[in-house]
């Protein structure tokens, strides 16, 4: 419900607020988006970029199919069913390094530097067929497609 929709709105303003340039209508949509979660605030940030009216009153944004790629979403999901099953991991196993085994075409999918950030420790991605890979228990083997194999060490 309201957190889920909070977290998404951070991820979302996070990705966005990193990018170099970012459009007036960008940040419109995004202030109309926050509005309903801190009303307040947002109104504030609507004056601020000289929004017409109040943000409250003005149309919600439209979403456009043509931009939605989907790839994108299903490594999106792929990611968080990812951290998620990691936390289940951690509250029985502490560890201070986590294995991902995944299958050869995902492994690009895992972004090891977020994945880090949001669990708060070191995590390494390997391809189930990687020779090198560390994998001292075999969890490779129970790598499916975008459900990788986990190890905490």
């Amino acid at each position: 419900g309201y957190n889920f929709a909070v977290i998404e709105l951070r991820k979302m303003f996070e990705s966005l607020f990193g990018e170099p340039e970012i459009s007036k209508k960008d940040i419109e949509s995004c202030v109309k988006l926050l509005s309903v979660f801190c009303p307040h605030i947002s109104e504030e940030i609507w004056e601020k970029i000289k929004g017409k009216g109040f943000v409250s009153l003005s149309d919600w944004p439209k979403a456009d199919e043509k931009k939605i790629d989907v790839d994108i979403e299903r490594a999106d999901e792929a990611l968080e069913k990812t951290l998620s099953d990691i936390s289940h991991i951690l509250k029985m196993v502490k560890g201070k390094k986590v294995y991902l085994y995944v299958l050869p075409n995902e492994v690009e999918n895992y972004n090891v530097a977020e994945l880090g950030k949001r669990i708060g420790l070191e995590v390494e991605v390997f391809a189930v067929n990687d020779k090198a890979k560390h994998d001292p228990k075999d969890k490779s083997r129970k790598a499916k497609p975008g459900k990788p194999g986990i190890f905490v060490e």
